[in-house]
């Protein structure tokens, strides 16, 4: 099967830091699994330029030096690119459960799967991301990950893993591998409690109707409540920025309609439906 380019992006420019101009790259990715791919089907590549990012075993990227604003080419090369049909098509991926073909990709922190299916605490060099086939991905082995307690370096378990990992990764099971986590669920009831989805980030047009709040991590002043009817976002009772108009008011309605992309962290499990989408 040939290589399609599934995206293309621009790096490189001036920074918003100052400091000395970079010329502008092409970042080409290029792959030939994108359509048995858990990740391409979100928009999202693991092959797109991420700070840390891991890439892809499958996909292949390519990079075609540009030039600063200075030189004569700059326009025709930034032209050329930002006209390509597949420009800034894809985003990186959080850090979650996906299937490539037949391969189970399994990025989470504090855990390492080896080749043998052994599984051992994070290394010096950081937890790596393993690529497991779909066939070996069994309900033992799911146990085994939930069941697991890593141990710090210095001693002691890393509790993190099983208040946070463990939670995030069979709410990822469920939304990529439905019928294996259904087959986990059953075999191994005691280990799968109701899935909480608070603190993660969706889709908003994906919640059920329902009460949305913005909480803020330091300033309760700052918090919002808006009620989502399924179209629009209407204003409940919070902090509201500043209306450039005047400057002694109260609102009394404020309608908000959210673009398909908009997201929202989630506040209530009851705003979480079969279709809700998540993007983390």
């Amino acid at each position: 099967m040939t290589r399609e380019i599934i995206d293309v992006g621009l790096y490189g420019g001036k920074s918003i830091f100052g400091g000395r101009e970079a010329p502008l790259e092409a970042s080409i990715v290029s792959c030939d699994k994108h359509h048995e791919c858990s990740f391409f089907k979100e928009g999202t590549c693991l092959m797109v330029r991420a700070a840390f990012s891991r890439g892809c075993n499958y996909g292949t990227r390519q990079t075609v030096k540009g030039y600063t604003s200075r030189a004569k080419k700059y326009h025709q090369f930034k032209n050329e690119w930002e006209s390509h049909e597949q420009y800034n098509k894809l985003k990186h991926p959080p850090e979650k459960l996906g299937i490539i073909g037949d391969t189970i990709y399994f990025p989470y922190s504090f855990i390492q799967i080896n080749e043998d299916l052994t599984i051992e605490g994070p290394s010096f060099g950081g937890t790596r991301a393993v690529y497991i086939p779909r066939s070996f991905f069994t309900t033992d082995l799911i146990k085994r990950i939930c069941a697991f307690r890593p141990q710090a370096i210095m001693g002691g378990e890393i509790t993190d893993y099983q208040k946070k990992t463990v939670p995030l990764f069979l709410s990822h099971l469920k939304e990529v591998l439905p019928a294996r986590y259904k087959a986990f669920k059953e075999d191994y009831p005691e280990l799968v409690g109701e899935i909480n989805y608070v603190g993660r980030k969706a889709l908003l047009k994906t919640l059920k109707p329902s009460k949305v709040n913005y909480i803020s991590k330091s300033y309760s002043e700052l918090n919002q409540e808006w009620y989502w009817d399924g179209e629009l976002l209407h204003y409940q009772k919070g902090y509201v920025s500043n209306l450039n108009m005047t400057n002694d008011y109260e609102v009394e309605q404020f309608v908000i309609r959210p673009s398909d992309k908009s997201t929202i962290k989630i506040t209530n499990n009851d705003q979480v439906q079969d279709s809700t989408v998540f993007v983390d």
